[in-house]
């Protein structure tokens, strides 16, 4: 299938039925969303690598992007591949030493890595027909730094 671009969008507090949770958003050329529910620390940590200041101790996303640069490893890019039952997964692709791995990532993982290392997100096509959303379509949407203190 066909991988669709998406950037980053920020990451926001959705206000719905059942009360607030961190939503990050994705964003593709044609104005269209894909929005992720997240938890809060996953929110806080794509949040920060989007709009600093860096924490003064490495968060654990800030960790693995370090031990990857430390092992000569590149994050290629991280593909939102599927849903089941309203849970998105996602792999990351990495050039290695000794050649091209592929691990299984939850979506918000490998967008608070993606982000630090300025790698491309895609979501597959057939998803993104399935999932996408216009902004009129979203739900309540706060900025995260409401919430922090």
């Amino acid at each position: 299938m066909e991988q669709i671009n998406c950037d980053v969008a920020g990451v926001y507090l959705a206000i719905h039925d059942l009360g607030v949770a961190p939503v990050v958003l994705l964003k593709t050329r044609d104005e269209r969303y894909i929005p992720i529910f997240i938890g809060l620390f996953e929110a806080v940590s794509i949040h920060s690598a989007l709009n600093g200041p860096p924490p003064p101790r490495p968060l654990t996303h800030d960790l693995f992007s370090d031990t990857l640069t430390a092992l000569r490893a590149g994050l290629r890019e991280v593909r939102i591949d599927s849903i089941d039952d309203g849970v998105y997964y996602a792999t990351l692709f990495l050039d290695t030493q000794t050649g091209d791995l592929s691990i299984d990532s939850r979506p918000s993982d490998g967008i608070a890595l993606a982000v630090r290392k300025n790698a491309p997100v895609y979501i597959d096509s057939g998803l993104m027909a399935e999932s996408a959303v216009t902004r009129d379509q979203l739900p309540e949407l706060r900025e995260f730094t409401e919430y922090q203190v």
